[in-house]
């Protein structure tokens, strides 16, 4: 059984917005991040947070849960972040339980998407359940990404028909009003990283036993791998009605592991990231024979069929 699968990859995404910092006055805030190189030398570079990746994941995972016959929440289904935990349902079934485990049993079995993506239960007792895909900042490479501001004009419907220079009675030369803002715009070859602990899907954390039966743990397994090379195909971010991102190329490695020894995760900001995650194979591979497999991949379609691949044999 594959117990962990890491993803690190550079993509090259051109002309998106897909997560930005908010608004002031009328211009937009691109995310921008701090980040030192292996030199100690500091960059000021575009950035997609892993919260935002996280969010695109768990987009394509529930309908592919759903799909799969896979008990869902409420919270889950509407894509709401709290998950099980604004479930009725499920508060009903867990009063009078003081016990975390028991509780975290109740998550498991009533959620699917709660037990891969996580989260935190806190009314009464707080009972976390910690996720099983964790996603990195997605870095643009020094000197490899540009962010531009781009100017936008939103005319208000009722203006339209002035917008030929005609007051409300057809006379005279009023404008039409006019929205005027700023809108960022960023291309570059990102760095991403994530990671699945694949062997913690439907296992409870606190008593390390399965919740749920093996025949479903492994629906969900698949199911979480098959969200990822989505996430790939589809960074389902913000904006994406009228900028969705030009992806241009998308090369990496992926590895798994069948022991406790975790698949290794190099960060892609490193030139050399790629022999790194193969030696530190080969090194793992001595202490447990056989149990971590590094695959490269060269295109977008490449690392597809890798992860396809992979969840095929879950």
């Amino acid at each position: 059984m594959i117990h962990s699968l890491s993803l690190c990859a550079r993509v090259v995404l051109n002309l998106h917005n897909l997560n930005s910092e908010g608004t002031e006055g009328n211009q937009q805030q691109t995310r921008m991040v701090h980040i030192v190189d292996r030199n100690g030398d500091r960059h000021i570079v575009n950035a997609i947070s892993g919260d935002m990746f996280k969010h695109i994941f768990v987009e394509h995972l529930t309908p592919l849960l759903e799909a799969a016959g896979q008990a869902l929440s409420s919270g889950a289904r509407i894509l709401n972040p709290d998950r099980i935990t604004v479930d009725k349902e499920f508060k009903e079934a867990i009063k009078g339980k003081k016990l975390g485990s028991l509780i975290q049993e109740e998550m498991l079995k009533r959620c699917a998407v709660t037990d891969i993506a996580g989260t935190l239960l806190t009314e009464g007792n707080a009972v976390p359940r910690k996720s099983c895909a964790e996603f990195g900042w997605v870095v643009g490479l020094p000197l490899k990404n540009v962010s531009e501001q781009y100017f936008h004009v939103k005319y208000e419907a009722d203006s339209r028909a002035k917008s030929a220079g005609q007051d409300d009675k057809g006379e005279g030369t009023v404008s039409g009003r006019q929205a005027i803002f700023h809108r960022p715009a960023n291309s570059g070859v990102y760095a991403l990283i994530c990671h699945l602990e694949l062997s913690r899907v439907g296992v409870n954390d606190i008593t390390r036993q399965a919740a749920i039966e093996e025949g479903d743990r492994k629906v969900r397994r698949r199911a979480t791998i098959q969200a990822l090379m989505a996430t790939l195909v589809k960074p389902a971010g913000a904006q994406r009605n009228t900028q969705n991102p030009h992806i241009v190329d998308c090369q990496g490695i992926v590895a798994t592991s069948a022991s406790h020894l975790p698949a290794p995760t190099v960060s892609p900001l490193a030139d050399n990231y790629g022999e790194q995650m193969e030696s530190i194979t080969e090194t793992l591979n001595r202490l447990a024979p056989k149990s971590v497999i590094a695959k490269r991949f060269e295109s977008l379609a490449d690392g597809v069929r890798v992860l396809q691949e992979i969840a095929s044999e879950v």
